[in-house]
């Protein structure tokens, strides 16, 4: 049995050290492109997206994305959820918005998640993480009836997982950081993908049918904030940019969106048609009162 133990352990410290060896493969691999990349690196970071993943190894965002470092600013936990009481989620969120000022919040879960799987079922796994999954159970419970009308065991949890996305999506939209962003005039996106481990590609949800707007007033808020206290005395309640604001940004996205989508449907290539007048009128009209 020791000898047992001792062959294990020296398997392990040998998986160990092949990735500490990686480490240096990858620094001389890079320094032998830009001999200043790290440099260049460590001058600061500018991340245009903050992604909201699955912690599952099999789900890296900067290489399925083939993204360099410093490119999206990242968040991990089991099954991606956006808990409002996340103190950790909320940090990154308000660094990401309020310092960083990023433009696009994405939400990606993958298809195999165990983290939903273990939700669907009722056997525990265990003190907090019971607690934890309990937040994909709501989202189970609410969608249970369209879930267990699918014959096939995959397609029902990747059914979950897409519910999921959705539901976390939703979260982001009454978070208080996000529409304090909004209602200042930062336009932050947000959007749910799928990684689909089994092809390696990545499925962009069509929640662009829904916008924040739909969303349940009772989470709707409304900020008093510095620029607005000036000119409060000057307009008047509906006419206000708190109650403007979040809604022509929300029209704003709903409209490229629905854009994009359209040639999506047709089949075009949107990086070569999307037509970029037509987007700029989109957003000079918005940043109109």
């Amino acid at each position: 049995m020791n000898q047992q133990i001792v062959s294990n352990s020296i398997q392990e410290i040998s998986q160990y050290n092949k990735v500490l060896e990686g480490n240096k493969q990858y620094v001389s691999k890079k320094l032998s492109i830009d001999d200043q990349y790290f440099k260049k690196l460590s001058k600061g970071q500018s991340p245009k997206y903050l992604l909201i993943g699955c912690s599952d190894s099999r789900a890296p965002p900067n290489e399925l994305t083939e993204t360099d470092p410093g490119e999206i600013f990242i968040h991990r936990n089991i099954a991606n959820l956006v808990i409002p009481t996340d103190l950790n989620l909320n940090c990154v969120i308000q660094y990401a918005v309020e310092h960083l000022n990023i433009h696009s919040i994405i939400i990606m879960g993958h298809t195999c998640c165990g983290g939903i799987k273990a939700a669907m079922q009722q056997d525990s796994v265990g003190g907090l993480l019971d607690l934890w999954l309990n937040q994909i159970k709501i989202v189970y419970e609410k969608h249970q009836d369209l879930i267990e009308s699918i014959d096939n065991e995959d397609d029902k949890l990747n059914c979950l997982s897409q519910l999921n996305i959705r539901a976390q999506v939703i979260n982001i939209w009454k978070n208080p950081i996000i529409q304090k962003s909004w209602q200042k005039g930062n336009p932050v996106m947000v959007h749910g993908w799928l990684f689909r481990v089994e092809t390696g590609y990545i499925e962009e949800l069509l929640i662009d049918s829904q916008t924040p707007e739909e969303m349940s007033q009772v989470f709707a808020l409304k900020f008093k904030l510095d620029s607005e206290r000036i000119l409060s005395k000057q307009t008047t309640p509906l006419g206000s940019p708190k109650n403007n604001a979040r809604k022509r940004f929300q029209l704003m996205q709903k409209k490229i969106t629905q854009h994009i989508k359209q040639l999506k449907e047709n089949n075009v290539e949107t990086e070569q048609t999307i037509n970029l007048n037509y987007l700029g009128e989109l957003i000079q009209n918005s940043q109109k009162f």
